[in-house]
């Protein structure tokens, strides 16, 4: 292997950003003078910035756009000055606009027909994935595993009360900026302390509450399994039929069969192993499918 590949790559990120879904999309493209080219809006990961947070951030910054994540798109991966760079891409929707302002980098964004724009990108690749804006963005459903709890050993109360730990709090305050990267807006969870801690900053933040789910709870998973997958699955369905993007946060014994059940009419297939506390997994929803699936550690 030579020596440039073996170097850690650059991260960035970006967003192909669309509006007027269906026959009239537009995407966005903006222009860096720098380069005197026309692509999407991009760029590198800042220190300690989980991706999902790049992607968002460089759109605001070079466009004043607020934008919400949708489906993910292929990466890029090429060369700069010898050293690997990856570039992680995402449909997006706009949530807010708070207008654009020129600077050295950007000073200048269009929004162009599908057509337009593959056609006034300068670069090939950027048209290849321009052109994914003719399919649907999706809605995105998050499963969550909670935070890190009081382990079971040092808990004598009963185990559907069994709180977080520190780090757990800590993971649950760090889940807010994530969440918020696909405009989640509903909130379910087992009704377990520790699930529903894991997302009760994030409901706080967006002003609604955390909606309880006891046929997700261990127990009443164990008693039930069916009554359990069922409901998971009707909130599925109701997320995708009314493009409502929801978290469901639950628990490790649950979420493969969880999940297993929610992709089974599905051509996509959901993570293998063991999903760490306080990560997710997102079902893009499309007519009643899951058409791509992504899942994300808690950095």
């Amino acid at each position: 292997m030579s020596e440039d590949k073996d170097r850690e790559p650059v991260i960035a990120a970006g967003c192909l950003v669309t509006r007027n879904e269906g026959n009239d999309t537009e995407v966005l493209l903006v222009h860096r003078p720098k380069y005197d080219d026309w692509s999407l809006p991009k760029g590198k990961q800042d220190p300690d910035e989980h991706v999902l947070q790049t992607a968002v951030r460089e759109v605001h910054e070079e466009t004043g756009l607020r934008v919400a994540l949708r489906r993910p798109l292929p990466s890029r991966e090429y060369l700069v000055d010898g050293q690997p760079k990856v570039v992680h891409y995402w449909r997006a929707v706009v949530t807010a606009d708070e207008g654009f302002t020129a600077t050295k980098e950007i000073d200048d964004v269009e929004w162009l027909p599908v057509a337009a724009a593959v056609q006034r990108a300068t670069h090939l690749l950027d048209g290849a994935l321009i052109a994914q804006a003719l399919i649907p963005p999706a809605t995105p459903f998050l499963v969550l595993r909670h935070g890190k709890a009081l382990k079971r050993a040092a808990w004598d109360g009963p185990d559907i009360d069994r709180p977080l730990d520190r780090a757990g709090e800590e993971q649950a305050e760090a889940l807010v900026p994530l969440l918020a990267t696909y405009g989640i807006t509903r909130v379910h969870s087992s009704a377990a302390a520790r699930c529903v801690s894991t997302v009760e900053p994030y409901a706080r933040s967006i002003g609604t509450s955390v909606v309880p789910e006891a046929a997700l709870t261990e127990e009443g998973f164990v008693d039930d399994p069916v009554a359990g997958l069922d409901r998971a699955a009707g909130l599925l369905a109701d997320s995708g039929r009314n493009q409502v993007p929801t978290v469901l946060c639950g628990h490790r014994p649950v979420m493969p069969a969880t999940l297993a059940h929610l992709l089974e009419d599905s051509d996509v297939v959901g993570p293998t192993g063991t999903i760490p506390a306080g990560s997710f997994v997102v079902l893009h929803m499309d007519d009643g499918l899951a058409v791509a699936v992504e899942q994300h550690l808690l950095e």
